[in-house]
């Protein structure tokens, strides 16, 4: 019988947990008319939501633009530019020409109202950067008609009434909330019709058996879990699952594991935990085998690490 801990333990929670997933709207833009606009801003992760009408948009490496209309949300990892157009045949010439605002505040492209979206950027520390663009594809498109997207429905409703009722008390941290939630729901939408040939590692938690064996790993990253027990609460066999895992989340379970304790390592230095207490919440009984697979991930040695992460909180806070 599997262990009910494991089992209620929720990995994409605690993915976006660990990483400090933060979302915020750069605004909204209004188009209408003949337009059209490249998107260059490479290394964010970026979403975009439409909520009037309907444009076409085109990723690096699509085979063709697709339609993008009130409902559907778009997010990007940020290694691939986006483009949106009036028209597909208005893509290819897409510029990234600074957008201007109107007297309302919104960004304009045109003449009209025709499209509207909100967008917003995914912010992440450095250090968990890489970690998430690696985990998402270049392109998630939620459509307004699955099955998942009554949920974004209903937060679009309440974030286009946010950003349109002018500054009410409390606007700033309502449509922060809203925008996070906006993300989480977006990546349910995807996790329940991932396409396993996509690129990124986060399509397997959205893999029943994946899921399982994942739960087991985060619910108790201090044991040494092996290949045999995970394959177990998997339900399946020992190569059928060493196969399937390694296909979806591009590591095998063992190093999975070690790179899970790492990326709690991190953060609990980071908090100011000692590194022999660190060492012991993930599981190492050795202090030295610690610091040898801290410093095989990080290139720094914990104390190096802490010293690095103060520095930087210093800068931050002296920034005018």
């Amino acid at each position: 019988m599997r262990h009910r801990s494991y089992l209620s333990t929720d990995p994409l929670s605690d993915l976006l947990d660990v990483l400090q997933v933060r979302c915020n709207l750069s605004g909204q833009l209004v188009a209408g008319g003949s337009w059209a606009r490249r998107f260059s801003n490479l290394r964010a992760i970026k979403f975009c939501a439409a909520i009037k009408g309907a444009s076409w948009y085109f990723v690096d490496g699509m085979p063709e633009p697709a339609l993008f209309q009130a409902g559907d949300i778009l997010v990007m990892n940020g290694r691939r530019s986006l483009s949106l157009a009036s028209v597909p045949s208005m893509i290819n010439g897409a510029t990234t020409t600074p957008l201007a605002r109107d007297n309302e505040g919104h960004y304009r492209l045109g003449r009209g109202r025709d499209f509207a979206m909100l967008s917003g950027l995914v912010r992440v520390d450095a250090d968990w950067r890489t970690l998430l663009q690696s985990g998402l594809p270049p392109l998630i498109h939620i459509s307004c008609n699955m099955q998942e997207a009554a949920p974004i429905a209903w937060l679009l409703q309440q974030l286009n009434m946010e950003m349109n009722s002018g500054n009410r008390p409390g606007r700033s941290v309502v449509t922060s909330g809203l925008a996070q939630l906006l993300f989480v729901q977006t990546l349910r939408a995807y996790l329940a019709q991932a396409p396993h040939g996509d690129e990124g590692w986060l399509k397997g938690f959205g893999d029943h058996r994946l899921a399982i064996a994942l739960s087991c790993i985060h619910g108790d990253p201090a044991r040494n879990w092996c290949l045999e027990e995970l394959a177990k609460e998997a339900g399946m066999s020992r190569t059928s699952f060493a196969v399937r895992f390694r296909n979806m989340m591009g590591v095998p379970p063992s190093t999975y594991l070690t790179q899970w304790r790492m990326h709690l390592a991190r953060r609990e230095i980071r908090a100011g935990t000692s590194v022999s207490e660190t060492a012991a919440k993930v599981g190492y009984a050795s202090e030295s085998a610690f610091r040898t697979a801290f410093k095989r991930m990080t290139d720094m040695a914990p104390g190096q690490y802490r010293k690095a992460g103060e520095r930087a909180f210093e800068k931050l806070s002296a920034a005018p």
